[in-house]
């Protein structure tokens, strides 16, 4: 009964915390109007990126006060989100579905990312010390069923409505870099 409790719990947690619109999110949201795979491969990379994260903060954060260090991350991630906004924004070839750079832009996003670093030193590491591994790797299994429903959703819809959703998919997605990039930078400077 406890295994089934905390396999759930991470599944839900997984799929909680890779739900809300985020970087990852609006990049899974803009490869999927091209590529099911192209999609997949940058949540693959953002799950690798976590996993990095997870390994640093159980390894590391445990002997010292990483949360600290944060902040200096802010304005590198501020300007790769308005990089990656701007290059959405400004892509025409719709045709590309590079596998290989969704995924290693997904492990970029994710190492940028202050708000995925700060889970994984905070939240993360208090879920791994008081529910321990099997949670953790239920997580995971949610954050990768989540990346599955929603690149399916999105391509069901690209099909359906055809180029109306990928210019809507592409203001999106590179709105929501650019909006995060903004917040970053002004977190930077609070």
């Amino acid at each position: 009964m406890d295994l089934i409790l905390l396999a759930s719990g991470g599944l839900l947690l997984g799929i909680s915390l890779a739900a809300p619109p985020g970087p990852i999110t609006s990049m899974l949201i803009n490869r999927a109007t091209r590529s099911i795979p192209g999609a997949v491969s940058v949540g693959l990379g953002a799950m690798t990126a976590d996993f990095i994260l997870m390994l640093l903060t159980i390894l590391i954060g445990t002997e010292f006060s990483l949360y600290r260090y944060v902040h200096y991350i802010y304005p590198v991630g501020a300007a790769f989100f308005i990089y990656l906004g701007y290059r959405i924004l400004t892509s025409h070839d719709s045709s590309n579905t590079n596998r290989t750079g969704g995924y290693v832009a997904g492990v970029s996003v994710g190492l940028l990312n202050p708000l995925q670093i700060g889970w994984w030193l905070t939240a993360g590491l208090g879920v791994y010390e008081r529910f321990g591994i099997i949670t953790i790797i239920f997580l995971f299994a949610g954050a990768l069923l989540w990346v599955f429903i929603l690149t399916g959703a999105v391509r069901v819809a690209t099909k359906r409505f055809e180029d109306k959703m990928e210019n809507i998919v592409k203001v999106f997605s590179s709105g929501f870099l650019f909006i995060f990039g903004a917040v970053f930078i002004y977190l930077f400077f609070v």
